[in-house]
């Protein structure tokens, strides 16, 4: 029965389609979101040079979801992929409080442009857990 509804709810619909970039400074952990999201699990990565583009279902939503690399070199490059995005998670590695103002300043430049004045934004807190063992250190 819910799979009836499943279907019949789909061809009302249909099925939607979102484009969703995933930035930050590099080693911020970028990467490592990505196929989480699209795995369930985490996996060792190494630093991104260029993208990853990868296809996360969920419902009848289509994401399309980019990971930029963020090295200084690659930042501006990151322009070329902001039309038709709807979303963007600007990840930050809590735990590099020596680049906390560089994360703040990109993140700002991004709001300031264009093409993603409707996108909605969403700021990740990542690697919480080394920044209460760093805390627990001092």
């Amino acid at each position: 029965m819910g799979l009836l509804f499943s279907r019949m709810f789909s061809s009302l619909f249909g099925n939607k389609e979102a484009r969703i970039l995933v930035l930050g400074l590099d080693n911020a952990g970028k990467t490592t979101i990505l196929y989480r999201l699209q795995m369930g699990e985490v996996v060792s990565t190494i630093p991104t040079i260029g993208f990853n583009v990868e296809t996360v279902q969920y419902n009848n939503i289509k994401f399309q979801v980019w990971d930029l690399g963020g090295q200084t070199s690659i930042r501006p490059y990151w322009r070329c992929y902001f039309p038709n995005t709807q979303a963007v998670i600007y990840v930050v590695d809590s735990s590099d409080t020596e680049r906390i103002g560089i994360a703040k300043e990109e993140f700002h430049s991004i709001l300031e442009e264009e093409e993603l004045k409707g996108a909605i934004v969403l700021i990740f807190a990542n690697k919480q857990d080394s920044l209460v063992h760093l805390m627990l250190l001092l």
